[in-house]
């Protein structure tokens, strides 16, 4: 029988986050609770504004059961924090990406007691944002059973909503104090020229002249009415077709477009641009209906 493997070792800091030369077991820092050093990984996607969470697994000695960050662990001792991300983002959900895709955003210090008082979490945590143009689709990830039991997509501003209303299902963070910044660098990176994308959007659409067909059916026979008839229906049955084949490495993405139609001016426009193209077209990329930059899967 394997012996077991040897636990991970921090390395402990000053409460100035400065490392002393010393490291010690992962279960001694939390039990003695030394300032140590994480990393949060959050996979953010912009065609919907949503963030990737995960479950934590049930086994887990803190918060388990919980939506949380959408990777996160701890900087073992001697490693990097950027390697340290890349590696919780592989082995927790199976993605491997680029180092550029990796956005060091803001650092923080979490300080809390659980569980009774047994487990001390002194922690600076390094926060990444990774950004997708689309939604990573959920099968695409390889969950670790023993740090995640499930993964799923929510609105920024609805899990906003729920970490301010301090609900039980999700682990806990301050909004209104240091974490906050996840929410407040997004907003302001996404709320600007709203109104110039919309314009822009607008005089793409306005190329396409609108067809108003005023027929007059009263020279026409029955069976000349029926025909007609059946070949609108079948323009329609195409059409459709012709909506569920196209794009179809982004369906996520063209449902979204279509579910969230009426959110939105903006989105109503990147709607009726989909409706008319069946793509999202150059014209979404060159109004930068997107953030820049952007990694693709």
């Amino acid at each position: 029988m394997a012996a077991p493997a040897p636990e991970e070792r921090l390395d402990v800091l000053t409460a100035a986050g400065d490392k002393t030369g010393v490291s010690k077991p992962r279960s001694e820092v939390h039990r003695d609770g030394d300032y140590h050093r994480a990393v949060h990984v959050w996979i953010y996607c912009e065609s919907t504004g949503e963030l990737l969470l995960q479950r934590r697994a049930d086994c887990k000695d803190s918060w388990p059961g919980q939506w949380d960050i959408s990777s996160a662990g701890h900087i073992s001792a001697g490693d990097s924090s950027l390697s340290s991300a890349r590696r919780e983002l592989q082995e927790e959900l199976g993605i491997k990406l680029p180092v550029d895709a990796f956005e060091l955003i803001f650092v923080f210090l979490h300080e809390c007691v659980i569980n009774n008082g047994t487990y001390t979490n002194n922690e600076y945590n390094d926060v990444y944002l990774v950004t997708t143009l689309t939604p990573i689709p959920l099968e695409a990830f390889t969950l670790q059973e023993s740090e995640v039991s499930a993964v799923r997509y929510m609105h920024r501003d609805e899990y906003k909503s729920c970490l301010a209303a301090e609900s039980g299902e999700y682990v806990p963070y301050d909004v209104n104090g240091q974490y906050g910044q996840l929410f407040s660098i997004i907003e302001e990176r996404y709320k600007d020229n709203t109104e110039s994308r919309s314009l822009t959007l607008q005089k793409q659409i306005s190329r396409y002249a609108p067809i108003h067909l005023e027929p007059e059916l009263t020279t026409l026979s029955e069976g000349d009415k029926e025909a007609l008839g059946y070949i609108l229906k079948a323009s329609m049955v195409i059409d459709e077709i012709f909506y569920e084949q196209v794009w179809n490495s982004n369906t996520m993405l063209r449902d979204w477009l279509k579910a969230h139609a009426d959110s939105s001016s903006l989105d109503s426009l990147k709607w009726a641009y989909y409706s008319i193209n069946k793509s999202p077209g150059p014209a979404l990329m060159k109004i930068r209906l997107f953030y820049p930059l952007p990694i693709r899967l």
